[in-house]
């Protein structure tokens, strides 16, 4: 079984990768360079590339503080968009 987990930089993405080695599973982490989560094209390619049998989506834009002002667009784009082409991919 091979896991894909994204966001492999942030506390979550780190903890599962953590995780996986302890129990020796496969699993191949990918952060926002290697794999832009807004970009449906680049999701689906890795997934192609990759099939992963089990996702665990850990990318998502955390910055609390600028999620209501600036960052709003952004946030919607990353925990919105982002996580449907990383569930639409996975079906």
């Amino acid at each position: 079984m091979k896991y894909l987990v994204t966001g492999a930089h942030g506390q979550l993405g780190q903890e599962l990768q953590k995780l996986l080695q302890e129990r020796g599973l496969s699993f191949v982490a990918l952060d926002s360079h290697q794999l832009d989560i807004t970009d449906r094209t680049a999701v689906l390619s890795v997934f192609a590339t990759e099939q992963p049998d089990v996702v665990l989506q850990a990318a998502a834009y955390t910055r609390v503080d600028l999620a209501e002002d600036e960052g709003r667009v952004i946030n919607w784009q990353v925990n919105v968009e982002g996580t449907k082409n990383i569930a639409d991919a996975a079906k």
